[in-house]
């Protein structure tokens, strides 16, 4: 599982050097092609486009299987958690990918470039770094107080997060922002993936804090 994780997270960071390395090599010998806004419409290929081309494909195809293999893995752990009766096993350091979310970011430059906003969606993986505490609870007991605590955890946090979608949505609705309605939507995806981030986030770092704090109470008496 350790290998495992190294590998995903050396994966990831070859990949957004990848663009990095393919994004200085456009500006500098290629004219900023598909990095400045351009005209897809007339765009004729040309050998020197390779270099981004493959570092996007690349970075999609390590997206897509990213997420392909935590669901699986999540779906196998909740199988195995509820034969044992035991948390599932997990590393701290799968909080790392809580990082992908910076590729969020990148969804800036995609709207300016074609006016795509499905990048924006990635904020959604900073809600990995929950994985950090779920991680330091690795194979613990579920006993009748750790699952009140868990229900506590995942209300307090379903009741933020709500808070926070209600605020949004009263604040947008009252018209267009910046006096443009595609700002307005383009908001409206970025909270909404920020707070359903934080919604797994708060989850598992409630949870943790509730089980530490109760098991701190017991030692002292």
């Amino acid at each position: 599982m350790h290998k495992r994780a190294k590998l995903w997270i050396g994966s990831g960071i070859f990949c957004v050097l990848m663009l990095l390395a393919s994004s200085w090599y456009a500006v500098t010998y290629n004219d900023s092609r598909l990095v400045v806004p351009m005209d897809f419409a007339s765009y004729t290929f040309q050998v020197n486009d390779l270099p981004m081309i493959f570092s996007v494909f690349l970075t999609c195809i390590y997206i897509l299987a990213l997420f392909t293999a935590l669901m699986l893995h999540a779906y196998n752990m909740r199988r195995q958690q509820a034969k044992s009766n035991t948390t599932r096993k997990l590393n701290p350091k799968l909080g790392l990918l809580g990082f992908l979310g910076f590729l969020g970011f990148g969804g800036f430059w995609t709207y300016s470039v074609d006016g795509s906003v499905f990048p924006f969606v990635f904020f959604l993986f900073f809600g990995f770094f929950g994985f950090y505490y779920e991680g330091k609870m690795s194979a613990t007991f579920m006993d009748e107080r750790f699952r009140e605590n868990a229900v506590r955890a995942n209300l307090k946090a379903s009741n933020i997060t709500l808070s926070i979608l209600s605020i949004t949505l009263i604040l947008f609705c009252q018209g267009k922002l910046f006096a443009n309605l595609e700002y307005t939507l383009i908001a409206l995806l970025i909270t909404l993936s920020l707070a359903l981030a934080l919604r797994i986030f708060l989850a598992e770092y409630l949870l943790y804090r509730y089980d530490h704090d109760d098991l701190a109470e017991e030692g002292r008496e």
